[in-house]
C-alpha cells in the first residue's frame, strides 16, 4: 500500500453547490479541481439522476450558478475579451446553459457586480449587489459609468479611505462603505429597481418560490457593523415590500415561512455571548417570540482541509424547515414542523450540503475516510455512496482509521482521536503531532483530513481532540469567554497525557500545531510548557489588544471572547495574550501567516516572531502573499502545498 503524499491533494475533486431545479425534476452540483499550471481551480457543472452523473459544461473560475427554469441555468462567465473587460468594470456577464439543446451561450450583462440571483420567471429576477452610496451611479447613469469606474480604479491604486468598521473583510477586500442591496430586475427590459434605501444593508436572503416571497433581514448602516437586523418580506408577484418586525437584540441566521406563520432561527447574546447557539422564534403581532428551545449548533462545524466551496444546508419543504446542525462528533439533519424538532438523519461524518430529490435525501459530504462524494442518507444513519469522483485517488493508499477515545476532565466528557502511522508496530516508538482545531466553536471528528493523513504516512502518531470552547455539546460547553488558555488548555493537555500513556510515543519527539484558535492555542502552549519539541503556529492570535483594532471581527470578537475590553480592562486582555508570556518560549516555533489574512492579521504573527527571534529561539516565518485566513482550506493550490511542506519539514527536522 502506497503512502499518501502532500501532492496528492492536486488530484482531489471537490463537490459543492448541490441544488435541484425549481420544480425538483433535475439535480445539479459542481465538481472542482486544482489547476496547478494556472495556480487556481476549475469548476464543472454536473447533472445527476442519482445514479448517473453527466458533465454539462466547464464554467471557468467561478463555481456559482443559478436555476432559471427547469431547462436552463445561468452562470457568471466571461468568454470573449470584451466580456472579460466588462467584468473588470464591475459588470456581471451571464451565460445560459440549455439542458435540452446542451448549448452554453451568452445571455445578458448586468451593469453592476452581482453576488446572488433568484429567478421568479422570465421577466422577474431578484439580484443582490454590494455597493456604496456613490456606486449606484454605475447602473443609474450608464452614460457616465466609465468615467466613475476609471476614476475610482485609479484612486484605489494608491489610497483607501474608510469611515466604518469593519473596514475590510477576510477573503475579500476593503469594505469601502458597501452595503448589500436587493434589486428587482427585468432581463427583457434591463430595468433595475432597488428595494431598499442606499444606506441599508441586506443580510439573510431566503426566496420561497412556492409562496413567491423573499424573506430578508436588513438594517440602516451606522458605520459600526451589527448582528441585529429587522425582518422584511418582499412579495415578488405584487412588487410589495413589508417590514415584519424591528429587532435590536436577536442575531438572525434564517427567516422563513411555513404553515402560514413566519419563523426565525435566532439567538440573543445576553447569556453566552456572540457564539450563542440559535433557538426558533415565531412572529406574533410584529415581534419575535421564542417558539422552540433548540440551543445546539445550527450549522456544520466539522473541520476538514478536503473541501472547496459549500452548499445550502437550510431548506423549507412540505414537512417544515430542515437544516444541518452539529452535535457531539457528527452533523445531523433536523426537521422542525412548527411543533417539534426531529432528527431525521445522523450519519457519522459531515453533511456538507443536501437536497430532497425523487423521494430520497442526497448529500455531498465526508463520510468514513472517503473524500467528498454524492451519497444518499439512510434511515439507519448509514450512507450509500452514489458517486466515485475520488475513488481511484485513494484506492492504493494507506488511510489511517481514527481511533476514538472518550475521556473526562473536570467531570466533563470529551472526545479525542488518534491516527496510527503506516506500518505501525507497537513494539517501536514513534514521534507524534498534536493538531488543534480553529474556531474555537468548531469540532474535529473522524472525517478525512489531508494534513493529518500525510503525517501518519510520514511515520507520526497524530492526535486531536475537541476541548471545551468547541461546538460539540451546546452553549455551556462552548462558552470559554474570559477563560482562553485555562480549561481548554487543561483539556488538551489531559488528552496529550492519555495518548502518550496509551501508545508507544517518544515524549521527547512530540510536536504541536494548529490554525486560528488552534494557532492561538499553539502560542499559548509553547509559552506555558516546554514539553513539545517543535511547534507550528498558523494564522494565529498572539496579542488580544492589537487584535481588537486590526481584525475584521476584532471590535466585537475580542471583548466578547476575552470578557475584557482592551481599554477598560487591558490587564485581563493582556493576561490572555500569548505575547505577554513569550519570554517563556524555548520551543522551536514555525510561523505560517498570510498578508491578506484580515481575520487574524499578519501583525499577530510578526509580534510574537520578533520576540521569539530576539530571544535566540530557533524560528522561521513563512509569509504567504495574496492569501487569506482560509489558506489551508481555500488557498491557491501552490500555496496550500507549500504550507503543508513547510510544516512537515519543520516537524521532521525536530522530531525525527
Amino acid at each position: 500500500m502506497n503512502k499518501i503524499t502532500i501532492q496528492d491533494m492536486n488530484q482531489f475533486k471537490y463537490l459543492s453547490n448541490l441544488t435541484t431545479s425549481p420544480l425538483f425534476s433535475k439535480m445539479a452540483f459542481v465538481v472542482s479541481k486544482p489547476d496547478l499550471k494556472e495556480n487556481t481551480y476549475t469548476h464543472t457543472l454536473m447533472f445527476s439522476d442519482g445514479v448517473n452523473h453527466s458533465k454539462a459544461v466547464d464554467i471557468g473560475k467561478s463555481s456559482q450558478y443559478y436555476w432559471e427554469s427547469e431547462t436552463s441555468i445561468l452562470v457568471p462567465y466571461a468568454k470573449t475579451e470584451d466580456e472579460k473587460k466588462a467584468v473588470s468594470e464591475s459588470k456581471t456577464v451571464l451565460y445560459r446553459y440549455d439542458l435540452n439543446s446542451k448549448t452554453f451561450e451568452y445571455a445578458t450583462t448586468l451593469y453592476l457586480p452581482v453576488s446572488n440571483i433568484f429567478v421568479e420567471d422570465k421577466s422577474t429576477w431578484i439580484v443582490f449587489s454590494a455597493l456604496n452610496e456613490n456606486e449606484h451611479g454605475i447602473y443609474e447613469d450608464p452614460a457616465n459609468r466609465d468615467d466613475y469606474i476609471n476614476a475610482t480604479k485609479e484612486e484605489r491604486e494608491y489610497v483607501e479611505i474608510f469611515e466604518e468598521i469593519p473596514f475590510y473583510s477576510d477573503g475579500g477586500t476593503f469594505s469601502r462603505g458597501k452595503n448589500v442591496q436587493a434589486f428587482r430586475y427585468n432581463p427583457q427590459t434591463k430595468e433595475l429597481k432597488r428595494l431598499f434605501d442606499k444606506d441599508v444593508s441586506v443580510g439573510v436572503q431566503n426566496f420561497q418560490r412556492d409562496y413567491h416571497k423573499l424573506y430578508l433581514t436588513a438594517k440602516k448602516e451606522t458605520g459600526v457593523g451589527s448582528f441585529f437586523q429587522d425582518g422584511y418580506v418582499y412579495d415578488v408577484r405584487y412588487d410589495k415590500l413589508d417590514k415584519l418586525f424591528e429587532n435590536d437584540n436577536l442575531a438572525i441566521s434564517y427567516l422563513w415561512e411555513q404553515y402560514g406563520a413566519v419563523y426565525a432561527m435566532a439567538a440573543t447574546h445576553d447569556t453566552f455571548g456572540i457564539n450563542t447557539n440559535k433557538d426558533i422564534y415565531i412572529l406574533r403581532d410584529g415581534s419575535l417570540d421564542k417558539s422552540y428551545d433548540f440551543g445546539l449548533s445550527g450549522g456544520n462545524s466539522v473541520g476538514s482541509d478536503a473541501r472547496l466551496g459549500g452548499s445550502r444546508t437550510y431548506r423549507v419543504g412540505d414537512n417544515g424547515l430542515s437544516f444541518v446542525g452539529t452535535y457531539h462528533d457528527r452533523t445531523m439533519l433536523y426537521t422542525f414542523d412548527s411543533h417539534s424538532l426531529k432528527t431525521e438523519y445522523a450519519p457519522q461524518g459531515s453533511i456538507d450540503g443536501w437536497v430532497s430529490f425523487e423521494n430520497r435525501v442526497y448529500a455531498i459530504g465526508l463520510f468514513g475516510q472517503d473524500l467528498q462524494e454524492l451519497v444518499t442518507l439512510n434511515e439507519d444513519n448509514s450512507v450509500t455512496r452514489r458517486s466515485s469522483f475520488n475513488k481511484e485517488i485513494m484506492s492504493d493508499k494507506y488511510v489511517a482509521t481514527p481511533i476514538h477515545h472518550e475521556f473526562e476532565n473536570d467531570g466533563v466528557t470529551l472526545d479525542g482521536w488518534v491516527l496510527l502511522p503506516k506500518d505501525y508496530n507497537p513494539s517501536k516508538t514513534y514521534p507524534a503531532i498534536l493538531d488543534i482545531h480553529g474556531g474555537p466553536k468548531t469540532i474535529y471528528n473522524d472525517v478525512y483530513y489531508h494534513e493529518m493523513q500525510v503525517w501518519a504516512n510520514e511515520g507520526y502518531v497524530v492526535f486531536f481532540t475537541n476541548p471545551r470552547g468547541g461546538d460539540a455539546y451546546g452553549n455551556e460547553f462552548m462558552d470559554i469567554r474570559g477563560k482562553y488558555g485555562t480549561i481548554d488548555y487543561d483539556d488538551i493537555m489531559k488528552f496529550t497525557d492519555i495518548v502518550l500513556d496509551a501508545y508507544p510515543i517518544d515524549p521527547k519527539r512530540v510536536g504541536v500545531t494548529g490554525g486560528s484558535y488552534g494557532g492561538f492555542m499553539t502560542n499559548w502552549i509553547v509559552s506555558h510548557t516546554n514539553r513539545f519539541a517543535a511547534a507550528a503556529t498558523q494564522r494565529s492570535i498572539s496579542n488580544w489588544i492589537s487584535f481588537y483594532g486590526t481584525s475584521d471581527i476584532g471590535y466585537y470578537f475580542q471583548p466578547d471572547q476575552t470578557a475584557a475590553d482592551p481599554i477598560d480592562d487591558m490587564e485581563k486582555a493582556w493576561e490572555q495574550s500569548p505575547l505577554k508570556h513569550a519570554r517563556n518560549i524555548t520551543t522551536p516555533l514555525l510561523f505560517i501567516h498570510s498578508d491578506e489574512d484580515f481575520r487574524c492579521p499578519i501583525e499577530q504573527g510578526l509580534q510574537l516572531y520578533t520576540v521569539v527571534k530576539k530571544q535566540g529561539v530557533d524560528t522561521r516565518f513563512v509569509w504567504f502573499k495574496n492569501e487569506s485566513h482560509g489558506l489551508s482550506r481555500g488557498g491557491r493550490p501552490k500555496s496550500r502545498i507549500k504550507r503543508l511542506e513547510e510544516i512537515t519539514s519543520w516537524m521532521n527536522k525536530y522530531l525525527k
